[in-house]
């Protein structure tokens, strides 16, 4: 008993601290987001999230103000431990969401009774930087789904089209439903907007719930016709002016928005019972067993707070070159080396396969060569977007013949624009057998699947204009 009494302390601890602890000791993690936010790697939507985030949880600060369920503690401090001590075993991304759940358990630990909580854990997700890697992953077979619902509308309404991969041809025209066209953009808008809808008007958690497979719904609808609009604008079946593209895309996000927030909103908003008010009024009793487990958590959160700062430097691993036998020409032109740019040989450092830069006289050729499927290999749009690049008039194009692989390959072409300059940039990815894909997230499928072997070569052309 007089050990309870001497560690009591630990009872009186405010709210605030133990977030705040949470949130100090995941540091390493916000600082990974950070740097994909500064790197221009991913579209920085989750600063607004975050931002929806804080001032929802200020507006509710007196409803997470309890002592701090021994429970969830033990959740968060496991969370966190994982993170922490698992280092790079765990994907980066995934490190990233055991933080934010980390978090989310504190919150739940200190929380009011019938105070939602699982809009709050949405928001707090989509704070992370997750777009670029939905769009790798799942973002080719959204492309395809929304494809081909496109297609049938399209067969529905008289007009000739078919499909290939995630690449459309109507009247004879190739239209590329490309990575806007997933519809994990408006996904996320859409989510964004159903989870600060809930917390404003704090929707219980059980009806928000039966609400979100309807909003993914309404996402996939929304996409599809958006997607079905701007093919038929684009491959010319009407008239209608450039600027139509933009306000297309808008009146879909905008539409599909508001029936989020109405569905949403309509859910009703969360009642305090007569008993979770008086317990919320009850005074708390000196529990040891309670005590004992804050104190736990407390001196655990505080060790994981400095292990980052404490553990040993790991030592770098040396790494050996392989001969690698590069192409000597490229489209009938011969190829010379050029070394690797300072961006190029900081990403070739830790890229798993091998990278190498040529010219042909008029154009800068890179070629990487990659033995597995990864996440590694990035579309030169972002590349070109992180240096500061404009992504303009982007297509695909076939190549009229190719007398080096029997199926010609299909290439994925832009105009990046910096102060000025202006650069037409095309790639591909070829396999062994003649296959071409015009976009990573369709090679990476394939590659996993087993319908295309390596090892692929990835083949990027820039030319100034």
């Amino acid at each position: 008993m007089n050990a309870a009494v001497k560690i009591d302390w630990v009872d009186r601890l405010p709210a605030t601290l133990w977030l705040a602890l949470s949130v100090v000791a995941l540091t390493p993690v916000w600082l990974w987001s950070a740097a994909r936010l500064l790197d221009r790697s991913d579209d920085p939507l989750g600063i607004v999230a975050l931002a929806a985030l804080a001032v929802l949880v200020a507006r509710d600060r007196r409803r997470f103000a309890g002592q701090p369920r021994v429970g969830w503690l033990s959740v968060t401090t496991a969370l966190a431990a994982v993170v922490l001590l698992g280092g790079a075993a765990l994907p980066a991304l995934l490190r990233g969401v055991l933080a934010v759940l980390a978090v989310c358990a504190m919150l739940m630990a200190v929380r009011a009774p019938a105070q939602p909580m699982l809009a709050l854990t949405g928001l707090a997700l989509l704070a992370l930087p997750l777009l670029s890697s939905l769009q790798f992953f799942i973002g080719y077979p959204l492309r395809v789904v929304t494809g081909e619902a496109s297609r049938w509308l399209l067969l529905a309404g008289g007009v000739d089209a078919a499909r290939d991969g995630a690449a459309l041809t109507v009247a004879g025209r190739l239209v590329m439903v490309d990575a806007p066209c997933s519809g994990i953009q408006m996904g996320w808008v859409s989510y964004f907007s159903a989870c600060v809808t809930a917390a404003w008007w704090r929707v219980p958690d059980g009806r928000f719930l039966r609400r979100l497979p309807v909003v993914g719904l309404a996402v996939l609808c929304g996409n599809i016709v958006r997607n079905t609009l701007l093919v038929v604008k684009e491959a010319a079946l009407v008239q209608w002016p450039d600027w139509t593209h933009e306000a297309i895309g808008v009146a879909a996000f905008a539409l599909v928005c508001a029936l989020v927030v109405w569905y949403v909103r309509d859910a009703g908003g969360a009642r305090v019972s007569t008993w979770e008010i008086r317990l919320l009024r009850r005074p708390a009793t000196a529990v040891s067993a309670r005590t004992w487990g804050r104190l736990a958590s407390l001196v655990v959160l505080g060790i994981l707070t400095l292990w980052p700062w404490l553990k040993p430097e790991p030592v770098a691993a040396s790494t050996t070159s392989r001969a690698i036998e590069w192409p000597r020409e490229l489209e009938g032109r011969a190829l010379r080396p050029l070394a690797l740019s300072a961006v190029e040989q900081r990403f070739a450092e830790r890229f798993p396969g091998a990278i190498a830069r040529f010219t042909d006289g008029e154009r800068t050729i890179v070629l990487r060569r990659i033995a597995a499927p990864t996440r590694m290999l990035h579309p030169a749009t972002d590349c070109y977007r992180g240096l500061g690049y404009r992504i303009v008039s982007s297509g695909l194009e076939r190549e009229i013949e190719s007398p080096a692989r029997a199926i010609p390959a299909v290439w994925r072409c832009f105009i990046a624009e910096k102060n000025g300059l202006r650069v037409r940039v095309c790639e591909t990815i070829l396999d062994p057998r003649g296959g071409s894909f015009s976009d990573t997230s369709a090679w990476y499928w394939a590659a996993v699947t087993g319908r295309s072997q390596g090892p692929w070569e990835a083949v990027t052309k820039a030319r100034i204009l």
